[in-house]
């Protein structure tokens, strides 16, 4: 996790250099470079770069497409870690208005969540999908698909996972 984290930050910021050196090169790194313009030995002004007010504007539109890019990747990351697809296996059990599914894993309890109707209460399953929380705060599962269903629950089905 914090090795993936490290790598975006370190990418983000090869980014922002890699644009910082492209707007540095177009003033050339000329004597004027801060103004804009030089005098030669003959006493002409020479233009070798772009004048303040331009600087500052380059300068905005980096800054305002670092944001940008920023604002995305925390956007992608934070939608991916909500529905992250998850495995649960464990027993069903009838609820008054669908079925619930006990993880063998953690032993929280989930309100099944399932348009199929191919579930029915006393399997042990293995399901993937998402866990997320109803209003009242109690776990559920949107069922996306049923991996196994290794048959009653019990002694016998424990056996058959073996």
């Amino acid at each position: 996790m914090i090795t993936k984290l490290l790598c975006k930050i370190t990418g983000i910021a090869a980014l922002s250099l890699a644009v910082a050196a492209t707007a540095s090169a177009q003033y050339g790194g000329s004597p004027g470079m801060g103004t804009g313009t030089s005098t030669s030995s003959t006493g002409s002004s020479t233009n070798y770069g772009y004048g303040s007010n331009t600087g500052k504007a380059v300068g905005i539109g980096v800054g305002v497409a670092a944001a940008a890019v920023a604002a995305v990747l925390i956007i992608r990351h934070h939608h991916k870690t909500q529905n992250s697809e998850v495995s649960l296996v464990g027993c069903t059990q009838t609820l008054m208005n669908g079925l619930s599914l006990t993880n063998e894993n953690d032993h929280l309890t989930y309100t099944l969540l399932s348009g199929k109707g191919d579930l029915q209460a006393g399997e042990r399953v293995e399901l993937k999908g998402i866990v997320a929380k109803d209003q009242a705060g109690s776990p559920t599962f949107r069922v996306r698909q049923v991996v196994t269903n290794y048959g009653t629950c019990g002694a016998t089905s424990a056996a058959n996972a073996n």
